[in-house]
């Protein structure tokens, strides 16, 4: 079967987070004591790190526990036929230090899922990869 695109770029690491931080939400996966664990998150692209919000109990925090994590967002636009894809492979951690996250928070979009949303986890990353599609 052929592929619908035409044309495949790399994108270099600072325009793979550009991109990232124009996407309104991406998806995390990590692996926890039940096993993969994939879930979607809005996020924020701040200083080369990647960082999204959850609550105290959720599935979430156990991605925040110290461990590897990836995280991948994209967009296609079918009208325009063209569209792009990041991941994220990096280091996830709580951010606890007070006066940080009152600093993020201030630069981040607020969380779209109800609820409280008080964790903060930042993604480090360790590689950083992307790539641009089009069908012309």
């Amino acid at each position: 079967m052929a592929s619908t695109w035409r044309r495949t770029e790399p994108l270099d690491e600072a325009e793979s987070l550009r991109m990232l931080g124009s996407a309104r939400w991406g998806r995390v996966a990590w692996s926890g004591p039940a096993g993969p664990r994939i879930l979607p998150v809005n996020h924020s692209v701040v200083d080369g790190s990647v960082y999204f919000r959850t609550g105290l109990y959720g599935s979430l925090v156990e991605a925040a526990t110290g461990g590897a994590v990836a995280f991948e967002a994209d967009e296609l636009d079918d009208r325009l036929s063209v569209g792009w894809s990041v991941v994220v492979i990096g280091h996830a951690e709580q951010v606890e230090d007070p006066a940080e996250v009152a600093s993020l928070f201030g630069r981040m979009a607020e969380p779209w899922a109800p609820g409280s949303r008080p964790v903060l986890v930042r993604v480090t990353p360790s590689q950083v990869t992307g790539r641009r599609f089009s069908k012309e």
